[in-house]
Parts: C-alpha cells; sequence; structure tokens
C-alpha cells in the first residue's frame, strides 16, 4: 500500500504544521486594527482586507459542524482501511472555515452532525507529521 500523501512544509505553514506536531492548533490572524480576522489556510496576505501582514496566534481548536459527508471509498488507498469517516467542515470559533475528519468511534451512522460541537484531536498521519481531527463534545 502506498504511504499517505503528505503535507508540503513550506516557510508560509510551518507554523501550523509544527503547531500539529506539539498537538497545538495554529492560525494566522491579520495584524491590521480594523481587520483583526483569524486566517486558514495557511497564506501570505490577509483575504478579507488584502493587508500583506498576517500574525500567528493559538487557537481554541474548538467549532461547530456546518457540513459533513461520510466518504465510503476514498480518493487515495491509503485511505481505505480507515473507511468509512466523516469528512466535516468545522466553522472554527475564531471564525475561519477548517476542513478534516471526525473522529467517530460508536457514532450511530444516521448522526447528523450539523450544529454539533468539536474540539480538535491530534493524530500521527505520517511518521513525521501529526495532523487535526476533531472529535464531538
Amino acid at each position: 500500500m502506498e504511504p499517505k500523501p503528505s503535507p508540503r512544509l513550506t516557510a508560509i505553514n510551518q507554523p501550523f504544521l509544527r503547531g500539529s506536531n506539539r498537538d497545538e492548533l495554529w492560525l494566522q490572524r491579520c495584524v491590521q486594527p480594523a481587520c483583526r480576522k483569524f486566517v486558514f489556510y495557511p497564506r501570505v496576505c490577509c483575504p478579507h482586507c488584502g493587508a500583506g501582514a498576517l500574525t500567528w496566534e493559538q487557537a481554541t481548536g474548538r467549532g461547530q459542524v456546518v457540513s459533513f459527508s461520510r466518504v465510503f471509498r476514498p480518493q487515495h488507498e491509503s485511505f481505505f482501511p480507515e473507511a468509512p469517516y466523516y469528512f466535516i467542515a468545522v466553522r472554527l470559533s475564531e471564525g475561519p472555515l477548517f476542513f478534516s475528519r471526525l473522529d467517530h468511534q460508536g457514532l450511530p451512522v444516521e448522526t447528523n452532525l450539523i450544529g454539533r460541537q468539536v474540539r480538535a484531536v491530534f493524530v500521527q498521519h505520517t511518521p513525521e507529521q501529526r495532523l487535526p481531527l476533531f472529535e464531538l463534545c
């Protein structure tokens, strides 16, 4: 079986990936006083106001499920043993939308996840990298 695809470490996403390895969720935040919005995914400028200065802040890792899909047939063979699983869109309490998976042991199949509160947990994705998944609160 092929290994799982791994995120490419860059100067832009390094704080996020290194934080994940410490079981911490880090987000960028615009430094412009009139904006100050949180940003995810990592980038070089604020998508809200266009300012070119972003800083990194540790996030709470909490949010609410706004959408989900149950994946029965993953697109990459390395995820086949983990299927079926839930792919979720989480509105983080800081504001950004974050896409991830749900740790769903024991969850009935017919469960509606919309509006459910979740928190980030970190799992070993590859030997070198931990990544955030979410679990129900």
